[in-house]
């Protein structure tokens, strides 16, 4: 047998292990918020690791604010969604400037009469995400936010699927912390945002 052709074997061989595994670990791929919410942190993980980044929701429509509504998911460690965000949180809303630059507000108070748009962070595109793993994230960071107790978090989002993100939620730990575990940042919550525009 020619080496090209055990090469292609080889390689055919290797993609259908790999479909097929992550087949069995998500059954159907989620199309909308909702999907997300039964899947666990090892599932949420899968489907992360495999998302992508090259657009910032918005950036090819300057001046105008993109609303993408916002789900968070269940805290690791606790049952079920936080009804709590949920009440708090609805999204986030980018806008990009004549010159490309984004920037967010997140939808606070969504359910009530007295919804607004606060907490601001910067948008961009990483090359790598907090975790370290090689791949792209559209990277929120809220160091020069206007609120300042949200200064320490850090957001990165992949597209998981059609106008579907998954986002990491970061928190920047403490001196103690980062000594001890030698790590800038603990994980704090998955969320995940969807573009109805």
């Amino acid at each position: 047998m020619k080496p090209n052709k055990l090469t292609n074997i080889l390689v055919i061989t290797l993609m259908a292990c790999f479909f097929s595994s992550a087949v069995n670990a998500i059954d159907v791929m989620p199309s909308n918020l909702e999907d997300l919410q039964t899947l666990n942190d090892s599932e949420l993980n899968e489907l992360y690791d495999y998302g992508t980044a090259y657009v910032i929701p918005g950036s090819h429509n300057p001046g105008t604010d993109w609303l993408l509504t916002g789900l968070p998911l269940p805290v690791p460690g606790y049952e079920g969604p936080s009804e709590l965000l949920n009440f708090f949180w609805g999204g986030k809303i980018f806008t990009t400037d004549n010159v490309g630059n984004t920037t967010l507000t997140n939808q606070v108070f969504p359910t009530t009469p007295f919804t607004f748009n606060n907490v601001s962070a910067n948008v961009s595109i990483r090359e790598n995400s907090i975790t370290n793993d090689g791949e792209p994230v559209i990277f929120l960071n809220y160091k020069k936010s206007n609120i300042r107790i949200s200064r320490p978090v850090r957001d990165e989002l992949r597209l998981i699927a059609p106008n579907l993100y998954l986002g990491r939620a970061y928190l920047k730990n403490d001196i103690i912390t980062r000594m001890i575990t030698r790590q800038k940042y603990s994980f704090v919550l998955w969320f995940a945002l969807e573009d109805k525009n």
